[in-house]
Order: structure tokens, then C-alpha cells, then sequence
């Protein structure tokens, strides 16, 4: 079958999202496309390799595309659709990979080689703005997290978090009996996995997940994360 990517809806603030259409059509024109099943690895940290990957959902109902994390599986972050990885390496070839990413979803991945990346950005100026914000979005995020660390206890962490991840990775379902249509975040995260994420150990990720269970908030069902009050979550997180 053959996809029209012309009119793909890349998620907001991806460098995909940021390029013009002309430079978008030129990008999607490099390299090649590789089918990768939720669970196999784009890249290992540690080695060496100078290929920048391009991440495209399977199925445009879904952004998430890879877990980013370091040797040792702690997770850093979510890479969505329109998201690239692998471009330090580009920029850089004695650089090594600074982190594993593991598709979570079924994605095409575009392998473009280092060179013809970097022929890319050198040749559409709205690139390297693109992949200047894209870069400095990452350092911010890596800042709240840090902030969020020192300044808040674990609830509202997660609070926080699952709002993010709610308006990043969730969809809308409307379970039987329900006051209002929640939201199941698409992405399968354990409790060691938020932890990671939030600065904080298994046991107190349980505990702030039953205070938000018992508020009517959010839970873990059926291995999913589900946001049953997106506005009474907010207002929780201090974010209103």
C-alpha cells in the first residue's frame, strides 16, 4: 500500500512538525524506510554509528514510537512520530550513541545516513532551526524534571507527568458507566518505569497512584495508564 506522507499529521513541536513542506518532502526522499516491531532496538548506547533515524507511527492514531533509555534500562524519555534520534552522531562521528532506543509501537523507521543528514541541514535553513529547538525542547524538559525533583513530593511528580503524558500519548475512550470520557495513555509504563522518570522508587510511584486512584483521577488498568479527569488531574499537579 502505498502512504501519502504529505499530509501526515505530525505531532506539534517534532522536527518533522517544524520543517516546511518543502524541506519535510526532501527529507522523506533520504534514506530508507524499515519496519520495526514494538521492542527491537534503533540504537544501543555506546556504539558507534553516524545513521540519523527518522520515526513515523504505524498507525497515525498513535505518536509514541520508542522508550529511550540508558545500558541499564532506566528510561529517559519518550521519542514520538516526526521525532529524529541519532542525529549527534551526524553531527559528530566520533560520538557515541548517548542512549538504547526501543520502538513500543509498531513504527517505520527512516534510516538516513550521517552525511546525507547533514547535506540536508546544511543545504534547508529551516532544518537546523528545527533541530535547534527540537535540542533545546529536550534540555527544557530535562530541566523541569530536575526542578520537579527537588521541589515537589512524589504525587504531585506523577501528577504532573501524567498530564504531560496524557496530552502527549493519550486517547480518548469512553469506558461504560463512566461521568466523562477518559483518556488511556498509549504507551505500556511499569512502575519502575515512571519512576525513572519522576526521581522515585516503586513503592512511592504505588502509593501516589492509589492517592490519584482514590481522588477519581488516574489508574493503572489493564497494564495501561488511564487519566479519568485530565482538568481535576491539572489542578492537582498546581498546574491551574
Amino acid at each position: 500500500m502505498v502512504v501519502n506522507l504529505e499530509d501526515w499529521p505530525w505531532p506539534e513541536r517534532t522536527f518533522m512538525a517544524r520543517l516546511s513542506p518543502q524541506s519535510r518532502k526532501a527529507l522523506l526522499a533520504l534514506g530508507t524506510q524499515v519496519f520495526y516491531e514494538p521492542g527491537r532496538a534503533v540504537m544501543q548506547q555506546g556504539a558507534l554509528g553516524t545513521t540519523t533515524y527518522l520515526l513515523r507511527s504505524q498507525d497515525t492514531r498513535l505518536t509514541a514510537c520508542a522508550k529511550i533509555t540508558t545500558a541499564d534500562d532506566k528510561l529517559l524519555g519518550i521519542r514520538v512520530s516526526g521525532d529524529v534520534v541519532g542525529y549527534l552522531g551526524a553531527l559528530d562521528p566520533t560520538a557515541r550513541r548517548s542512549s538504547t532506543d526501543t520502538t513500543c509501537t509498531a513504527t517505520i523507521v527512516h534510516h538516513i545516513p550521517g552525511e546525507v543528514f547533514e547535506d540536508f541541514l546544511n543545504h534547508h535553513a529551516d532544518a537546523w532551526q528545527a533541530l535547534c529547538r527540537t535540542i533545546a525542547d529536550r534540555l527544557a524538559w530535562s530541566e523541569a524534571r530536575r526542578l520537579d525533583f527537588g521541589d515537589r513530593p512524589v504525587n504531585l511528580r506523577l501528577a504532573r507527568l501524567l498530564v504531560e503524558f496524557a496530552e502527549a500519548y493519550g486517547r480518548y475512550t469512553t469506558r461504560p458507566g463512566a461521568e466523562r470520557p477518559e483518556i488511556e495513555i498509549t504507551i505500556r509504563l511499569s512502575y519502575e518505569e515512571v519512576g525513572d522518570l519522576i526521581g522515585a522508587g516503586v513503592d512511592a510511584v504505588g502509593l501516589a497512584m492509589r492517592d490519584l486512584r482514590t481522588a477519581h483521577l488516574a489508574q493503572l488498568r489493564n497494564r495501561r495508564l488511564v487519566v479519568q479527569d485530565l482538568e481535576g488531574l491539572r489542578k492537582y499537579a498546581e498546574l491551574t
